[in-house]
């Protein structure tokens, strides 16, 4: 080996060297203990080896760093936390699925946002309907009652559905016991939808078209709020 290749090694080495010392640096000057600042480091150099996006790697470190030191205060290490740096980097690049019940996370406000989704649709489709129509047929306009109870069932319902079937989730029950709850969910919907239909009207009064329509702007407006405060994703718009 030639003179200039080994100076040329040599000077590699060295860059190698004082990259690690500075990773080191990195960790030691945080507050760590010396074998949490060595697991931190071998994690950052795995993790930089991955394909994620560099805003994953940087908010995951963060968050690493901001447990580990509250874990310190109680004497628990890095290991102790998250295992080896293998199976925190295999964990960080493939999140194990998480078993969710029925309702699954975030219940309440997608049944809120489903709800008034359904409310706006009927309200407005029979507030436009009646209004465009000369001699508009009441047998065939759902009473406000109606529209209400049919709302909250198909509001409660689609979140529960989206959930039984939800791909990236582990679920709690078996394939045929979820296809067999649709199933019951559908035939509850489907007799309290025909139902509310023939609910008296003297509790399920036809509202005027601009009422409706009014009701249905509202309705809009609530589900914006709702989008806008809240994380929505199981809705079929």
């Amino acid at each position: 080996m030639s003179n200039n290749e080994e100076k040329r090694n040599a000077n590699v080495h060295q860059d190698r060297n004082r990259t690690a010392k500075q990773g080191h640096q990195r960790f030691d000057d945080l507050g760590l203990t010396k074998r949490n600042a060595e697991y931190m480091f071998k994690f950052s150099q795995a993790l930089n080896a991955t394909k994620l996006s560099g805003e994953v790697k940087a908010n995951t470190i963060d968050t690493m760093l901001a447990e580990l030191k509250d874990g310190q205060k109680s004497g628990k290490t890095a290991r102790n936390m998250w295992g080896t740096v293998e199976q925190k980097v295999q964990n960080t690049v493939n999140p194990p699925q998480k078993e969710v019940g029925v309702m699954g996370a975030n219940y309440w406000p997608n049944a809120a946002y489903n709800t008034l989704m359904f409310f706006m649709i009927f309200t407005l489709l029979y507030g436009i309907t009646s209004m465009m129509a000369k001699n508009a047929n009441t047998n065939t306009t759902m009473g406000i009652t109606g529209i209400i109870v049919s709302s909250l069932v198909a509001g409660a319902t689609i979140p529960l559905v989206s959930n039984l079937f939800d791909p990236k989730a582990k679920h709690r029950y078996s394939g045929w016991i979820r296809v067999l709850f649709l199933i019951g969910l559908f035939l509850v919907w489907m007799v309290i939808f025909f139902g509310a239909a023939v609910i008296p009207r003297v509790i399920n009064p036809i509202m005027p078209p601009a009422v409706d329509i009014i009701l249905g702007v509202i309705a809009a407006l609530g589900m914006w709020y709702i989008k806008r405060n809240y994380s929505i994703s199981n809705t079929i718009f």
